[in-house]
């Protein structure tokens, strides 16, 4: 009689662990932003979010309750830019990030990643050949293996639509290995927008740790 009721006491005092649906629900968050290479050359960015799970964690204190959310999430986009006179870069990657939403929703975020960068040359482009004869060979293109690593800012509104809105900015730091035989760093900052929509390709629920 004292086991089971020991088993019973404590489970009684296991807090309640409730999810917090407003991110349970909806599409697939869909983003869009304007995506500027080095700031001045303008493009756009294009992507998915996909949410692999999330930490909610509760903290108890005197005058309130602080909630505390952290998402693993895998983001998936395109990029596109123009450099005038010079080039036009088309950019396919995925990142994986590590996102902490505070209490209000504002969130902060660092994520890593793998792309392939692809160089579209405006006007012609010259080869110097081994012998040290230099060819025309017209506008050409190259691609590279491009790895990353991101920062970014946002905020979460309209708590309690199914669709919520988010507004965000982020900073990349892209690497484009066997550049000229070396390597080089692409710097480009993000301004955009985020919606979790009510239709398109379902999000299954995130699988959440509550503590």
């Amino acid at each position: 009689m004292l086991l089971i009721a020991s088993f019973g006491s404590s489970a009684q005092e296991q807090p309640t662990k409730v999810i917090d649906q407003r991110f349970q629900s909806g599409g697939l968050p869909f983003y869009v932003s304007y995506y500027g290479n080095f700031l001045t050359h303008p493009g756009i960015k294009m992507g998915l979010d996909w949410n692999l799970f999330m930490i909610e964690k509760t903290k108890e204190k005197r005058r309130r309750t602080k909630t505390i959310r952290k998402v693993l999430l895998v983001t998936p986009a395109i990029s596109y830019y123009t450099h005038n006179a010079s080039h036009n870069g088309l950019l396919a990657s995925t990142d994986l990030a590590w996102r902490r939403y505070s209490k209000n929703l504002f969130y902060r975020e660092i994520s890593v990643g793998v792309g392939y960068f692809k160089r579209y040359n405006a006007g012609d482009t010259w080869d110097v050949m081994e012998d040290g004869a230099v060819t025309n060979v017209g506008a050409s293109s190259r691609g590279y293996f491009s790895p990353s690593v991101s920062l970014s800012l946002g905020k979460r509104f309209n708590k309690q639509d199914p669709s919520p809105i988010s507004v965000f900015t982020k900073l990349n730091s892209n690497l484009l290995v066997d550049y000229n035989a070396s390597m080089s760093v692409e710097l480009s900052v993000e301004l955009g927008l985020r919606i979790i929509r009510g239709w398109g390709i379902n999000a299954n629920k995130i699988r959440t740790i509550v503590k």
